[in-house]
């Protein structure tokens, strides 16, 4: 997830900006060895100018200039190169003017994931293993889901980043056999347009929940004590739940989910009423839920092993003591689980319904003869289902069932601020010590 990735750069080059006198860090018994280190560090950077590349690619189709337009040229034809050139190209032409001169190559797998004796230098690598990472989490298919705020925040992030390198390639420049960056001054005052291009509009942190996810396993080993195996329970029906179950196995699930928020309501009310009430109707809802699907059949699917972990979530939750205080932070963890199940649930019986997996129950007319039956048992079929409005259960489904959290509001986070700090800090100790401006 870029969050992650993006954290870790910019606390990596935040903690580089504090560092001043270089040359005393790179300690080295000859001029030889600093120059190896220097060489190492140039690999790292080279790593993150690639980065800084595919970033700004990425996000160069969906970030719209914020400043307002200059007087037209009468003397300059509308469509004309000059009249597009916008802050955020200019800082990816610079950036590939950087990367394209450098001779350094980017720094390989084992150079990356190997530790570094010189803590300055450890950092680089850490900061080169992050970027290498981060390709993934601004690859062309998260690009594809990228909105133009949240374009603008990457296109933010960049540009402080590269104001961050031109700093530092200021810094090591008597470093033995540095190669300084390609017009740094060029690439110093485009990242500056790009970041107050950026800071003019209203960029979307949200960014940071895009990008590549590890994959969601059951939680396999011994039962977690007390609330903790409920959680386990619950977060392993979600991850079951991926399979389709069919229509009595989806019903089973259902009803567990019924007794959990009833059973977990009381606990939530010591510690969050509101939870508590959301709660409640969360097992009113499902308690709807499980009536009409009475209603409702099907053969394809499976869900054994969902309904075996609902069954787990319950019997666990009601061998819990009614005096025990659960913490807000596994609260938290169930209402997160609730929201994926109650959307995949959703999914399930929409998804059922629309591509004919689902079917719903008529009942049919029939002659009663006298034939001395006590018991005469109604006729009934399941018959595909023509429009899914018809069916109470789709109607409570997406009245009911769906979440309606709105996402939260991202903030810029600690780190960003941590960085723009390290850009503008100035060394508090005496002595002289240069520190150079972009």
């Amino acid at each position: 997830m870029y969050g992650e990735t993006g954290t870790a750069m910019r606390a990596e080059f935040a903690a580089l900006l504090r560092q001043h006198r270089v040359q005393q860090r790179l300690t080295g018994a000859t001029p030889e060895d600093r120059e190896e280190l220097g060489g190492l560090i140039r690999t790292y950077r080279q790593t993150v100018i690639v980065w800084l590349g595919q970033a700004m690619r990425a996000a160069s189709p969906l970030a719209f200039s914020n400043m307002p337009p200059a007087q037209p040229n009468p003397f300059r034809s509308v469509g004309s190169r000059e009249s597009r050139l916008t802050a955020a190209g200019e800082l990816a032409r610079a950036i590939d003017l950087a990367k394209h001169q450098s001779t350094a190559s980017p720094a390989s797998t084992h150079a990356l994931a190997s530790p570094n004796a010189n803590p300055m230098v450890d950092r680089w690598r850490l900061a080169a293993r992050a970027a290498a990472l981060a390709e993934h989490d601004t690859s062309e298919q998260v690009s594809s889901q990228m909105t133009a705020p949240q374009a603008q925040a990457l296109v933010g992030d960049v540009a402080a980043l590269t104001q961050a390198l031109v700093v530092l390639d200021q810094r090591y420049k008597n470093t033995p056999g540095w190669e300084p960056l390609a017009q740094s001054a060029r690439l110093g005052w485009a990242s500056l347009a790009a970041a107050l291009d950026v800071n003019l509009g209203q960029p979307d942190y949200a960014v940071d929940h895009l990008g590549w996810r590890p994959k969601t396993k059951v939680i396999t080993g011994p039962v977690r004590p007390g609330i903790l195996g409920v959680l386990q329970a619950q977060h392993n029906l979600v991850i079951r739940m991926k399979s389709v179950a069919n229509a009595t196995n989806l019903r089973l699930v259902v009803d567990s989910q019924r007794l959990v928020s009833a059973h977990l309501a009381p606990y939530a009310a010591r510690i969050d009423e509101r939870l508590a009430e959301r709660w409640a109707e969360r097992a009113e809802t499902y308690s709807v839920l499980q009536k009409e699907l009475r209603e409702i059949g099907g053969l394809l699917g499976k869900g054994g092993l969902a309904v075996a972990e609902g069954a787990n979530a319950v019997a666990r939750l009601k061998a819990l003591p009614k005096d025990m205080i659960v913490e807000p932070p596994v609260l938290s963890g169930f209402q997160l689980l609730f929201n994926r199940l109650d959307d995949r649930i959703a999914d399930v019986i929409e998804d059922g319904v629309a591509h004919g997996a689902l079917f719903k129950r008529v009942t049919l007319p029939r002659l009663v003869g006298g034939g001395g039956q006590l018991v005469r048992p109604v006729r009934e079929r399941f018959v595909p289902v023509t429009s899914a409005t018809d069916l109470a259960v789709v109607k409570t489904v997406r009245e009911r069932l769906r979440p309606k959290d709105e996402p939260p509001t991202a903030t810029p986070g600690p780190t960003r601020v941590d960085l723009h700090s390290a850009l503008i800090h100035r060394p508090t100790t005496g002595g002289a010590v240069d520190v150079p401006h972009i």
